[in-house]
């Protein structure tokens, strides 16, 4: 399983290698069907009273309470937040920016990914794979304050190689990841 699991892999030719143990494994929890019920609502409005809460899941208040109180100390629920309409604040032009970098240290990402993270036009910022190295998604006033931006805090960090930006016209925000029910899952 790559190493996860071991130290050592065998290559196509049958010799061994070690094999970096991949840190920071995740590992799934176990939900039942109330669980996922109490999560699929708190996506939807995650600010719904518990009793009702309690009311749309079948639980008893103190029950339910329990029960979400049980997913965020398990990591399952990761934190509440209002989600901003940047139109209303000034700030109504978002772009993604595709971001290569010339090095590729854990210090490196750690270090270019703090630094954007901390600044004030940016929503998200993913590490993916494949041709780019991080997607930023960035909102700003202007296209002259998004060029401004590309410029002074991406393009300027010692360590991109490259950019690419895309205008976003529109936003639509998905349902969020529903917690699936393992046994209806096929292999």
């Amino acid at each position: 399983m790559f190493g996860i699991y071991s130290d050592t892999a065998r290559s196509h030719a049958g010799t061994q290698r070690k094999v970096a143990i991949l840190p920071n494994i995740i590992r799934p929890v176990r939900l039942d069907d109330v669980d996922r019920a109490i999560v699929a609502v708190l996506i939807q409005d995650g600010r719904i009273p518990n009793k009702e809460l309690a009311d749309r899941v079948g639980l008893a208040p103190s029950s339910c309470l329990a029960r979400v109180r049980s997913l965020i100390e398990n990591g399952v629920i990761s934190g509440f937040h209002a989600e901003v309409d940047p139109r209303r604040i000034g700030q109504g032009l978002r772009a993604i920016l595709r971001v290569q970098l010339k090095e590729h240290s854990r210090a490196e990402n750690a270090r270019f990914a703090e630094a954007m993270a901390k600044l004030p036009q940016v929503v998200n910022l993913w590490l993916v794979a494949g041709e780019d190295d991080y997607l930023i998604e960035v909102v700003a006033s202007t296209t002259d304050d998004l060029s401004d931006f590309v410029l002074d805090c991406v393009t300027s960090d010692p360590v991109v190689a490259d950019t690419y930006t895309t205008l976003v016209f529109s936003r639509r925000r998905g349902i969020g990841p529903m917690p699936v029910d393992p046994a209806s899952t096929t292999r």
